[in-house]
């Protein structure tokens, strides 16, 4: 597996004085993609980079399903898109009828936390789980958005239906997050952070039940609480 945090050497300050330590810290790299010419970077862990570039196109309203995705060299990939997939499609309103129980929110946020490794070794890590078809996917980056584009891409890879699943996050909501949602027609969100004014607008909007603020005791409902069973 690849090394995904080092340990270096650091000054420790405190009101008593000085130190030095050791500290773990997060692997973050660039990484270039190039589709159909068009460069894009990204910065993030080096890992799941294919399933990263997948989910990203299919989170930005690009058919990927028959692309071609190429290593150039390390960090750097190019994607050839067939003719009539390059257009971005419009979102569309969620018509899922998927829906969950208290405890099955309850149970999402354990879950989320039994797989927070990186974030506990380093504290610099956002952790996003895909749920549905009986299975999970969990995945831990440096950048909220390359975590959310890798559990979708590792989610598509492995024959999950995205319409009859669920996503659990560590990260704040906000437009950009959940437009990757619509796109993907995930229909329930669940963040142990809060959303944003534009977020829960553009989930209502699009017919997505969001969860904020979701722990083991608690979790407010912001739209669409008709798929969860109370």
């Amino acid at each position: 597996m690849e090394k995904r945090s080092s340990e270096i050497e650091i000054l420790a300050i405190s009101r008593d004085g000085e130190e030095k330590k050791k500290d773990e810290v997060i692997h973050e790299e660039t990484v270039v993609v190039r589709i159909d010419g068009e460069v894009h970077e990204f910065h993030c862990l080096p890992t799941n980079l294919e399933e990263m570039i997948l989910g990203n196109l299919k989170s930005r309203g690009i058919d990927a399903s028959s692309s071609t995705i190429t290593k150039i060299a390390d960090n750097e990939f190019k994607v050839d898109l067939p003719l009539g997939k390059r257009s971005i499609s419009n979102p569309q309103e969620c018509q899922s009828h998927k829906n969950l129980t208290r405890k099955e929110v309850f149970s999402s946020v354990e879950m989320l936390n039994q797989h927070s490794f990186l974030f506990k070794k380093t504290g610099c890590a956002h952790v996003i789980g895909i749920c549905g078809d009986g299975r999970e996917i969990f995945v831990e980056d440096t950048s909220r958005h390359c975590a959310i584009d890798k559990a979708i891409g590792l989610a598509i890879r492995n024959g999950i239906d995205l319409s009859n699943g669920f996503l659990v996050a560590s990260c704040r909501q906000t437009v950009s997050t959940i437009k990757k949602v619509i796109f993907c027609g995930i229909p329930i969100v669940i963040s142990i952070a809060a959303p944003t004014s534009l977020a829960v607008k553009e989930a209502d909007e699009y017919g997505i039940t969001l969860i904020g603020f979701a722990n083991s005791k608690r979790f407010n409902i912001y739209s669409h609480a008709w798929r969860i069973k109370l």
